[in-house]
């Protein structure tokens, strides 16, 4: 193995290391506002309430239960009281079931049918008291939370619900309404106001306030907390977010599109369809107790009030999977919730891996031989980069000897023996940088690969051999304590990753001597940091990555050593190198502008050499 080998192996370390400190998540703070875990304040008893999923909500829910009111009869509010207790209806098609509650209008809770928890418990986005929906109406130079009242349901069937809350003293209400299309994903939601311009003046803006506890719903905690957060469209911007690893809150002043609390594989979105006014957005981390909630999302609307005798502002909810397509069908920009990387990392995703991945989950149900399909397609569209890298390693393999002796001819003077070698390569036809280009032009490859595999919710619960679900670590043994930086679990595809590449790099090493001792140290010492720095990196990886890299390592070998074999001749190479020499020598500029520079270093040494003669040794 040589040297510009060795300088890809440590650029992919180093990449992974920086990546792993940049996405690690911070400690919970040290004093966490526990009002944000606690439920509505004003509760109504509810005879149907329904029974909260056992994938984590009880733990929300279990301290807020719902009280009686005070005193209905006493009410002297703006709304027109509704006597009773709370109502729950039900709106389901064949991928949504919600619940929603006549307390607020709003959704009580959200589950997916076609999902389950990683406890194989249903998978609810929303669930009990743990979000809160509310409108501040300003009537009567007072605030009305709409989540304060109970709603009366004058409509419910299969397809759409509508709720009023009557004004006190007129025939003014307030409606809510939810439509849910067939197979669908997206809630039809419209918010409106009749005869309230009698009670609101046209100057202002109403204000809607959200509140939801993000829900755990995968295996490992930690890697589904810094994929949980905020994400937003300006109507003006691209979609961005806010830190997905700390606290962060901002204040936005142009219009919105939509608002979306994201988690790793699922997300719940409220859009306006003529946009929001403004909005406050807000993510922050539970108590270090609360083991069963990611983050706590809010947001703040400013909706753009009109005066008039009926006033209506249309919404849609999405709540569904980070499905590539099926977020760009929805033809907002909310695809970019799936991190599949910047720049020509997002690229290679969205227009080479996505499409293969897609075209072979049509013809095959295992997703561990669609990932070793996928391998192979890729190692060897990138075979003629290998080739070239290995090539250019036989070339210098070649010129071993020649080299040895310029060392021991100028070993003592280091800009010399460059100048030298230099030549010796314009020479022979020979670039330097040959074996290390190829290797840099695979990492965006490398690179999106790992951007796509925690991120794609079709590895989501998939098995394959002794992994439980490929979009999380495949966990042997769990262990009664928790080492810093590798966890409380054996990942045998992190052990497999970590062994190959010893193996890769070892055998590797042998097909390609070095070219001199100093660098033969480094490889016995790079033999054996590479993979144990892969073992800590890759330990909490998605098992479907860490079996990427392992079948990535085993097919390199395989091309190397067929490569070794088959396609070079070290006898002809060398002969054609021979060849190369007795020809005038064509330079590259990059060799001519590299030339220079180290007679520009030589002239600079003996300059100063000759204004201080004490320097010479």
């Amino acid at each position: 193995m040589d040297k510009n080998t060795v300088t890809g192996l440590l650029l992919i370390a180093l990449l992974f290391f920086v990546y792993s400190l940049v996405v690690t998540p911070p400690p919970p703070p040290n004093k966490p506002d526990n009002t944000a875990l606690n439920g509505s304040a004003d509760s109504i008893t509810a005879t149907n309430t329904p029974a909260t999923a056992e994938n984590g909500a009880s733990a929300i829910t279990s301290g807020n239960k719902i009280s009686p009111p005070d005193s209905l009869s006493g009410y002297t509010g703006n709304f027109r009281p509704k006597a009773g207790a709370e109502q729950f209806v039900t709106l389901e098609n064949e991928v949504l079931k919600l619940v929603l509650t006549n307390k607020g209008a709003r959704i009580y809770s959200a589950e997916l049918k076609e999902y389950k928890t990683y406890q194989k418990q249903p998978l609810l986005l929303l669930t009990g008291n743990g979000n809160t929906f509310s409108y501040k109406l300003p009537i009567n130079r007072n605030v009305e939370n709409t989540q304060d009242h109970l709603f009366e349901v004058v409509k419910s069937d299969a397809n759409q619900i509508t709720m009023r809350l009557y004004h006190a003293d007129s025939a003014a209400y307030v409606e809510q309404t939810y439509a849910l299309q067939p197979n669908s994903y997206a809630l039809d939601y419209t918010f409106k106001l009749i005869g309230f311009d009698k009670y609101i003046s046209g100057n202002t803006a109403l204000e809607l306030d959200w509140k939801t506890h993000l829900i755990k719903q995968e295996q490992g905690i930690d890697n589904e907390r810094y994929t949980t957060g905020i994400y937003y469209k300006e109507q003006t911007d691209s979609p961005t977010y806010l830190s997905e690893t700390a606290n962060d809150k901002k204040s936005i002043s142009f219009s919105l599109d939509w608002v979306a609390f994201k988690q790793q594989f699922f997300n719940t979105t409220l859009i306006a369809k003529n946009g929001f006014k403004a909005a406050e957005v807000a993510i922050e981390l539970p108590p270090a107790s609360i083991d069963t909630v990611l983050e706590i999302a809010s947001a703040s609307f400013r909706i753009p009030y009109e005066q008039g005798a009926s006033f209506e502002f249309p919404m849609q909810f999405y709540l569904g999977p980070n499905h590539y397509r099926t977020l760009k069908a929805m033809k907002n920009g909310m695809e970019a919730m799936v991190p599949l990387g910047w720049g020509i990392f997002g690229w290679v995703n969205k227009w080479i891996i996505i499409p293969m991945f897609n075209f072979f989950s049509k013809f095959l149900s295992s997703y561990g031989i669609i990932i070793l399909l996928l391998t192979l397609i890729i190692k060897f569209a990138l075979f003629p980069l290998t080739y070239r890298s290995s090539l250019s390693a036989a070339k210098m393999n070649v010129l071993k000897p020649e080299i040895e002796e310029l060392r021991e001819k100028y070993g003592k003077d280091a800009q010399k023996l460059q100048a030298e070698q230099m030549k010796l390569y314009s020479r022979a036809g020979v670039n330097p940088l040959g074996g290390c280009l190829p290797q840099l032009l695979q990492l965006p490859i490398l690179i999106a690969m790992y951007r796509f595999f925690p991120a794609s919710i079709e590895l989501r619960q998939e098995s394959f051999l002794w992994a439980n679900d490929l979009s999380t670590y495949d966990s042997i043994l769990n262990l009664p304590f928790k080492i810093p930086f590798y966890g409380d679990h054996v990942s045998l595809f992190c052990i497999l990753s970590a062994a190959s590449t010893y193996i890769y790099m070892r055998l590797n090493s042998s097909m390609t001597p070095t070219t001199s001792k100093e660098m033969e140290m480094q490889m016995k010492i790079m033999q054996y940091i590479m993979p144990v720095m892969l073992l800590f990196l890759f330990n909490n990886f998605a098992a479907g990555l860490t079996y990427y890299f392992f079948l990535s390592n085993i097919i390199s070998y395989g091309q190397q050593y067929m490569i070794k074999q088959f396609f070079i001749d070290e006898a002809a190479l060398h002969a054609q190198i021979q060849e190369n020499k007795k020809k005038p020598a064509k330079q590259s500029k990059f060799q001519q502008r590299l030339e220079e520079m180290l007679k520009a270093q030589q002239e600079a040494q003996k300059q100063q050499q000759r204004n201080n003669p004490k320097s010479k040794k």
